[in-house]
């Protein structure tokens, strides 16, 4: 955990706090939406909800993470970031509007979920702008302060922003006026955001150099030829290959748990347990697993090896499943959230540590790309085998097995497979090997200061 001293450092730079403030106001918009959408699709009163329209609906929230992020690159290395921000902030709240018209006309349609789907994928942008920016405005050795501190506080205020679209709902009635008044409200909130981001310089979050351009569909072309490539040095490095199989698999179990736990609470759980109101509940415990996880295991991990903790979690996670859910009861839920959140972000914690450490930096952008499909894509397979195998009510005791069951083999099978650690590549030399002598060489008391494109104008 960080120091206060640590964290007075990073509020300190003029860089950071703007970075920060625009990530914020971004990510509580992110979460007002997200309320809209969930009211809407699952718990509008005007339609009854399948286990098919969940899928989809996850569907549209996570996949445009892993379709669009390896592209993304070609426009963030390319152009100022703080105006990707601006633009795409601007951009999302027009797309709102849009959205809102169509909730408040009843449509859940095509036309609906293209939009959605629209203002999800610029999203995508926007989250690679802030991590691209980062190392331009916090010096390299306080990265790891920020990083925990940005995601975090990141994470809190969409759970923050959720939990004021869901509450704004629940006062004003959850009919399609009222859902399409909260889509209105995240609206505003990404038109703040857009204010938030347009107080930095143009360049202030980089890019520092921009490469000269070779066509988007060239580029494109070759986006695709190094994802290859990085995943050849992803499968050749066995501790990186065996946390994302494990990662992997633990994000499938856990897909499995998000669906029949949202169709248990439309359409199982009644009364003062059942609805949106219970489902905010176990959001929120399970956002405070999340953010319990983040504060212990940098910890722990000084203590123990992280392929230890990230077997420990799942396996508790994974007892925890079966011995709280199966009684089918929404307070017993809420509790077993906590600590399945817990493990899954203390997993992903320890997983994102142990590839960064086993992947050179040459190929280090390219193995997150690929990290980011397989952790999105199982987690939206997961909810499709949801949708097809699950009742309508989403109580089946087969699936709280199949969760739990999934945690704990993940557990075992790393434990078992993990087997010792190659030396980690060296990122000094890594990084002097591909950077150019001035730069890699620069001097760090420029880091968090603001900075101009080398082909900017004055």
């Amino acid at each position: 955990m960080a120091r206060a001293g640590d964290l007075r450092q990073l509020l300190g730079l003029t860089g950071f706090r703007r970075l920060y403030a625009a990530r914020l106001t971004s990510q509580a918009a992110d979460g007002v939406f997200q309320a809209s959408l969930v009211s809407y699709v699952l718990f509008s009163p005007e339609r009854a909800t399948s286990a098919t329209a969940l899928a989809a609906s996850l569907a549209i929230v996570v996949l445009p993470f892993s379709v669009i992020g390896p592209f993304a690159g070609i426009v963030l290395d390319r152009i100022s970031r703080q105006r990707v921000l601006v633009l795409c902030a601007l951009a999302r709240a027009v797309l709102l509007v849009l959205l809102v018209l169509l909730i408040a006309a009843g449509h859940n349609g095509v036309d609906f979920y293209t939009s959605a789907l629209a203002v999800f994928s610029v999203n995508r942008l926007v989250l690679a702008a802030l991590s691209a920016g980062l190392p331009v405005v916090v010096p390299t050795g306080r990265l790891v302060t920020a990083n925990a501190l940005s995601v975090t506080s990141g994470t809190v205020m969409t759970l923050v922003g959720a939990g004021i679209g869901s509450g704004i709902r629940g006062l004003i009635g959850g009919d399609d006026a009222g859902v399409a008044l909260v889509a209105a409200l995240a609206a505003v909130v990404y038109l703040a955001a857009a204010g938030t981001a347009g107080r930095a310089g143009r360049y202030e979050f980089g890019p520092l150099h921009s490469p000269p351009g070779q066509g988007l569909l060239r580029e494109a072309r070759q986006v695709v030829v190094e994802l290859a490539a990085g995943a050849g040095h992803l499968w050749r490095r066995r501790p990186a290959r065996y946390a994302l199989a494990t990662l992997t698999g633990s994000r499938a179990a856990y897909g499995l748990t998000t669906v029949m736990a949202i169709l248990l609470y439309r359409n199982y759980f009644t009364g003062a347990d059942g609805g949106l109101g219970g489902l905010a509940l176990l959001v929120t415990a399970s956002g405070a697993g999340t953010v319990a996880a983040a504060l212990v295991t940098p910890r722990v991990t000084r203590l123990v090896s992280k392929q230890v903790w990230i077997s420990l979690v799942l396996l508790a996670a994974g007892i925890i499943e079966i011995a709280l859910c199966l009684p089918f009861s929404s307070p017993l839920l809420i509790a077993g959230s906590v600590p399945i959140g817990f493990a899954t972000q203390a997993s992903k914690i320890c997983v994102d540590t142990i590839v960064q450490e086993q992947t050179e930096d040459a190929y280090r952008g390219r193995a997150f790309s690929l990290y980011d499909l397989l952790f999105n894509v199982a987690y939206v397979a997961a909810a499709a085998l949801a949708a097809i195998t699950l009742p309508p009510t989403g109580r089946s005791p087969v699936m709280v097995l199949a969760a739990g069951g999934g945690f704990i083999v993940c557990a075992l099978l790393y434990l078992r497979a993990r087997g010792p650690q190659t030396p980690a590549p060296d990122p000094t030399v890594t990084a002097a090997r591909r950077l150019p002598a001035a730069t890699a060489t620069a001097d760090p008391t420029t880091a968090g200061q603001p900075h101009r494109c080398a082909d900017a104008p004055a």
